[in-house]
């Protein structure tokens, strides 16, 4: 009997060590793993991701983007091929198998690509971009509708749902006003349509008093918006400009500004100015402000006035990225000066600045 059980327990033994050993044959070798032999793939430059499990790539891509002929760049551990190579040229209309060898073994992942919405939609107070009520929310919606042709969209407070969002990828919401900095009323009326939008995915761009839109969403719970200006205004001699960070983001986002210094851009000249800043005040903060306020609610701030950047004390233009149930992103640029509309009619030398800045916002958050 105890002869019966001794053996019993050998035989498991041998069995669990067999077992263990053919999962080392299966799973490895001497090089890369079978299972994740592909360490990253791009398309047309943007980050695709990948399921090693089940085998496949998944990639999202700009509306409009030509499926059949895209970049592909990939890249294996030394001694792994990639078929086909790195800097092909790939049609994605359809799935498309990518196979990669180690000279042990090989694996074959499937290429998933899918086309993100197209549409750049306008929100505004008037039942059509003529009768918005704002000079310089009016000038946005115009320069908007031209900018984006047949992707551009407009949708008043009163229309705004579900329907009408349809195919929409971002939102631009442009909102000024003197005397008071709270949200339009008839917007709010349909702000469940918006948070629905956001909360899955959607992206928005809010400008000047509009940055109030990232609070009555509950995306920002900070406290810290509180530099908010919303007087007539009125002449000013000065020329005004916004600072960048210089991270990442922030390069992406001031792309093609006319500079004054690194980082540093005019926004507007001398003459009547607004008086309409919508800021983050950071002096609460006293370590690393931006990278603080950064690791808090998952925002960084990418400007400030030009002169205030470097010290961090202010937040101007914030990326407010994917956190918790929000899935969708929202950039604020709340930097006073960064008007559309000269309110004495003259012409400011330094309005493609602003016009740049919400251009690569906007182009930012489409690809994403």
């Amino acid at each position: 009997m105890k002869r019966l059980v001794y053996v019993n327990i050998v035989a498991v033994v041998v069995l669990i060590l067999g077992l263990q050993s053919c999962n080392e044959r299966e799973n490895y070798m001497d090089g890369p793993k079978v299972l994740d032999i592909v360490e990253s793939v791009t398309i047309n430059s943007k980050s695709a991701e990948i399921d090693h499990l089940s085998g496949s790539i998944n990639i999202s891509l700009p509306g409009g983007t030509d499926l059949s002929s895209v970049a592909f760049e990939a890249s294996a551990p030394e001694g792994a091929t990639v078929t086909p190579a790195s800097g092909s040229s790939l049609d994605l209309t359809t799935p498309f198998q990518v196979v990669v060898s180690n000279a042990v073994s090989e694996r074959t992942y499937t290429i998933y690509a899918t086309l993100l919405p197209s549409k750049v939609a306008f929100l505004g107070d008037g039942a059509t971009i003529a009768e918005i009520t704002d000079d310089d929310a009016k000038a946005a919606a115009q320069w908007t509708e031209a900018t984006y042709g047949s992707d551009f969209v407009y949708i008043s407070y009163a229309d705004l749902s579900d329907e009408a969002l349809d195919g929409v990828n971002v939102i631009l919401y442009v909102y000024d006003n003197v005397g008071s900095s709270a949200q339009p009323a008839a917007l709010l009326d349909n702000l469940n349509v918006l948070s629905k939008f956001y909360v899955q995915g959607g992206k928005i761009v809010a400008g000047l008093l509009g940055t109030g839109l990232v609070e009555e969403l509950g995306r920002d719970n900070s406290g810290l918006r509180n530099i908010i200006g919303t007087g007539a205004g009125g002449s000013n001699p000065d020329t005004w400009g916004v600072g960048f960070t210089g991270s990442p983001v922030s390069n992406i986002i001031s792309a093609g500004l006319d500079f004054y210094a690194p980082n540093m851009a005019y926004v507007i000249d001398a003459g009547y100015k607004e008086d309409h800043n919508a800021l983050w005040n950071l002096g609460s903060i006293t370590t690393s402000p931006y990278n603080t306020f950064n690791s808090r609610y998952d925002a960084e701030p990418i400007a400030a006035w030009d002169w205030a950047v470097g010290g961090q004390g202010f937040a101007g233009i914030i990326v407010w990225n994917p956190s918790g149930r929000f899935e969708g992103y929202i950039i604020t640029i709340g930097i006073g000066g960064m008007e559309w509309s000269m309110n004495d009619d003259r012409d400011n030398p330094w309005l493609s600045n602003v016009q740049k800045i919400y251009k690569n916002s906007i182009d930012y958050l489409l690809a994403k």
